[in-house]
């Protein structure tokens, strides 16, 4: 009985959902089975206090908000919705699908290249929107994936407040943030053309260092770094044996150390000089 219930479940996730991107081995139960189950607890648990500290604080890194803005964060943080690893949340060539905002795991925005390879553009963590807000809801060239669990909500409130008079300092926030995913592509640009191999991994680090720091996710030089050296290598444009290198010299150096999903920054003086580190101006308008 519960092998034929499993059956079932197999070919209603394959017929209802799309999680996978692939048949899965007859061997073992469909992979989807288990994101529709995590999906399901997700819903049952309904508010997350985790998804709204992370929306609290990063909204409020850049505006001061009111009750009213902050009963809306509190709305969203209960539309969270569970996306597996390796899951694409916008297709390349595609209108990009209405708006959400990461509260728990990592993405990454890259570029397909014809020979199989990709260059990551940038690197989405919690309380960024899934992609950067675009004013023309045109086709992207660029695929937005989930690089570990992922959870995100609803933001098609947080874009609308644009013409919402009732939420002023979250539309300027919403603003804020679309200029530093600006800044961010800057920073990734100059990276990638200009810096050495040891400044490149070095202002990566300080970079995710900050914008998790923002969200409570980071502190005392610290945080938790899930990628794997293969997309680290997408992200700088490096050899996996490259990017090992680097690693190895900045520990030797006693500048960082990355081992066993964690990231810490010895020294963050020494590593801001070796990549020429300007923290994002944070264009707070705290009363």
């Amino acid at each position: 009985m519960c092998g034929s219930v499993v059956l079932q479940s197999r070919e209603v996730a394959r017929r209802k959902t799309t999680c996978c991107g692939q048949n899965c081995p007859p061997a073992r139960p469909c992979c989807c089975v288990l994101v529709i189950l995590k999906a399901q607890a997700l819903s049952s648990a309904g508010y997350q206090p985790s998804h709204l500290r992370v929306l609290a604080l990063g909204f409020s890194a850049f505006a001061s908000l009111s009750d009213a803005e902050s009963d809306l964060l509190r709305s969203l943080a209960e539309t969270a919705r569970y996306h597996p690893p390796s899951q694409d949340l916008h297709a390349a060539e595609m209108p990009p699908p209405p708006p959400r905002m990461i509260v728990a795991g990592w993405a990454a925005q890259y570029r397909q290249l014809a020979n199989g390879q990709r260059q990551i553009i940038g690197l989405r963590l919690p309380g960024d929107f899934v992609a950067p807000l675009r004013q023309l809801r045109l086709p992207s060239s660029c695929v937005v994936t989930a690089l570990t669990e992922l959870e995100t909500v609803d933001a098609q409130p947080l874009v609308d407040t644009d013409t919402e008079p009732a939420h002023p300092n979250l539309a300027q926030a919403v603003g804020v943030m679309a200029h530093m995913d600006y800044m961010l592509l800057s920073d990734q640009i100059v990276r990638l053309g200009r810096q050495t191999a040891g400044g490149r991994f070095a202002h990566l680090m300080l970079d995710l260092y900050e914008r998790l720091s923002r969200v409570g996710l980071a502190g005392d030089d610290r945080f938790a770094m899930p990628l794997t050296q293969e997309v680290l290598a997408d992200v700088l444009g490096f050899s996996v044996v490259h990017v090992n290198r680097t690693i190895q010299q900045l520990r030797l150096d006693r500048l960082l150390d990355v081992r066993n999903g964690t990231a810490v920054l010895i020294q963050r003086d020494r590593l801001q000089d070796l990549a020429s580190w300007t923290p994002p101006a944070e264009a707070s308008v705290q009363q």
